[in-house]
Formats: C-alpha cells, structure tokens, sequence
C-alpha cells in the first residue's frame, strides 16, 4: 500500500462533484464504464433512495453495511462483494456508510462512486474513513489512497431527510473554521494551499451563519428544491471537504473533532449525531483556548438552528466519571486537541466542560 504524507500531500477531492436536482434517479448513466457495480447501503438509506426514485429494487447488487462503521465489517462486506466481482463500489447512505464504503473500496482496489442521502457530515468527500470498535468508540482515521472517482449529489434526495440530519451537518461543518483558524494562524510555514483551506473555512463560516436557518424554515416547510437548501447541502458535503482536502492534516481537525473523539468513549453517545458531539467540541475547544466570550457569542446560533452546548441535550450523563474519561482521552499525546490548545490537559478539558455546561440553554 502506498504512504502518504498527512501534514503535506494535497486531496483535493472526488474527480467529479455533480451536484444536481433529480441526478440520483439517473445515476446508471455515471456507471457506464462497470461491468459488475456493486452498491453498499444500509437499511434507512436504502428505502429512502429506493422511495425518491421510484423503484422496487436496486439497479445492482446491493449490500447492507451493520451501521457500526467498522474495520471488520468493511472485510465482510468486500469478501461478499468479491464473490460478485465487483469492479466499483458505489455507496448509497451517509456518514458512517461513506466510510465503510471507502473501506470496501481500498480493499477490493476498485473505484467508488458517492452518493449521499444525508448532508450530516463532509465524509463523502473526503478521502479518510472515520473507523469504530463494536462498541461505537472512535479507534482511527485511515487515509486512502484515492478519492471517490464521481459524487452525486442530488439536493431534492438529501433534502427529504429530517431537519435534525441537516443539523447535525451544520454543527461537523462550523468546526471547520475553529478547528483550522487556531492552527493554520500559528504556523509560519502555509503554502498556497493552506492559504486556500484557511480562507475556504472562512467563507464556509459565513455561509452557515448567513444561510442555515432559513435554509432549515424552507425544509420545515417542505420546500426541498429552495436555493438557500440547495446552497447549504454544497457548503456541508462539497465545500467543508476541501479544508482538509487543500490544507492537509493541520486544517482537517483539531479540538472539536477530538472532543467528540472523547465523547465516544461514554456509553450510550453513539445515539447522538456526529455532528452534534462535534459542535459541542467547538464550544469546549474555545473555551480551553482562553476564548470564553467567543464561545459565548454562538449560543444564539446554536439555539436558533437547534445545535447542542450541554450534555442534557445529548442525553449524556454529566458526571466526574464521565467528565474524566472524555478528558483523559481528549489529551491524549498523540491527540488533535493538542494542535488547537498545545498546552492542554486533561484537567483544562475538564473544567472546559464545566464552563460550557453552565452556560445559558437559550441565549439573551
């Protein structure tokens, strides 16, 4: 297998971004140069492609992930789709089904082919898989040796999910700008493309702040082809994967992402969304950083599009126990946390907790 660079080697991202009303209803047309495509999904994602198109059954074999986003089901499910010769992997789902299906396609060394159900996070456009134990805690992030070679991005598909999905997007992708800002803005060293992710979370920032709220009024109201949705789905899946695409490892993750890293070690986070743990990670990473007021100011944010800042509305119990072992995690050497807040530890983590948590559940 081939190394590669973290700090250094540029992903841009998928050879193809077709984002594109009513593209999903014809993706056989993307799929011409494979003799044997075999799709990878889940049971949810399944129905709901199936319902948008209209159709009873797959185009093609298709493969159901276990929803653990797992190494060992990525080698059961590229075993099975072995045996059906596959010569291209397309996945149909969301987050942990995208990584999953990376996996799969690593495995097998063939190509892949997005296409996302759910705008909850950017994992269909990047080249990482974000991987899991059995029990849902977070045990790695392997980076691959391609991207996907075509994502269909098919708004008036993502857009029939329920609000909360989108939300739980929102909150994954303001991480990007206060996950990069601290690091990039330390570093004597950007290159071109640095420069390029630092500004990209920038604007990425402004659009949510600008744009999510009415684009979840438009969803609420069922108003699946309204610009402000389409415009938010591109920011959420296309624009938050080109960070950490131009701006390699130091503008992918810091704080937020580790936080939430640590949030999975508690029982019973893995009901609560990826992007929720991560927003709440922003909130605490700002907090470590001696940026309180900061953190403070996005309260109203938060509320207004329904993103979590306590346990309580991750339906986590706040205890020291728990506390300590998402801190204990969280300030590991080797963790990302570390490239926002060098000095940290896990004591600062913990009464970073401590602040947010007490901090308004609606703002003023």
């Amino acid at each position: 297998m081939a190394t590669f660079n973290r700090v250094t080697d540029v992903h841009p991202g998928p050879n193809r971004y077709i984002s594109e009303p009513g593209s999903a209803k014809n993706i056989e047309r993307y799929l011409e140069d494979y003799a044997h495509p075999v799709i990878v999904t889940g049971e949810l994602s399944a129905q709901a492609f199936l319902d948008y198109t209209g159709s009873s059954e797959f185009f093609a074999p298709a493969l159901r992930y276990d929803r653990s986003a797992t190494e060992r089901n990525a080698r059961e499910l590229a075993e099975q789709a072995r045996a059906l010769d596959a010569d291209a992997i397309v996945a149909v789902g969301a987050g942990k089904l995208a990584d999953t299906a990376k996996n799969v396609a690593e495995l097998l060394n063939v190509d892949l082919i997005m296409v996302p159900t759910l705008a909850c996070a950017c994992a269909a456009y990047t080249p990482f898989s974000v991987n899991y134990d059995d029990e849902h805690r977070y045990v790695g992030s392997p980076l691959h040796g391609r991207n996907s070679v075509a994502m269909i991005v098919d708004s008036a598909l993502i857009s029939r999910a329920p609000a909360e999905k989108m939300v739980g997007g929102i909150g994954d992708t303001i991480a990007k700008w206060y996950e990069c800002a601290p690091v990039l803005e330390r570093a004597n060293d950007l290159t071109a493309f640095d420069q390029l992710a630092y500004q990209s979370a920038r604007l990425i920032h402004d659009i949510l702040l600008e744009h999510s709220e009415d684009a979840l009024k438009a969803l609420h109201a069922g108003d699946y082809d309204n610009e402000q949705v389409r415009l938010l789905i591109d920011t959420i899946i296309g624009l938050a994967g080109t960070v950490g695409g131009l701006g390699c490892e130091r503008a992918r993750v810091s704080g937020a992402h580790a936080l939430h890293n640590g949030l999975t070690q508690v029982p019973g986070s893995a009901a609560t969304m990826h992007g929720d743990k991560v927003a709440y990670g922003v909130l605490v990473q700002l907090v470590a950083e001696g940026k309180e007021a900061e953190a403070r100011q996005l309260l109203a944010y938060y509320d207004s599009v329904g993103l979590p800042h306590s346990w309580k509305q991750m339906n986590l119990e706040f205890t020291d126990a728990n506390l300590q072992t998402v801190a204990e995690y969280t300030a590991q050497p080797d963790s990302t946390f570390l490239a926002a807040v060098p000095d940290a530890t896990p004591q600062m983590i913990v009464d970073a907790m401590r602040v947010v948590e007490e901090f308004p559940v609606e703002a003023a």
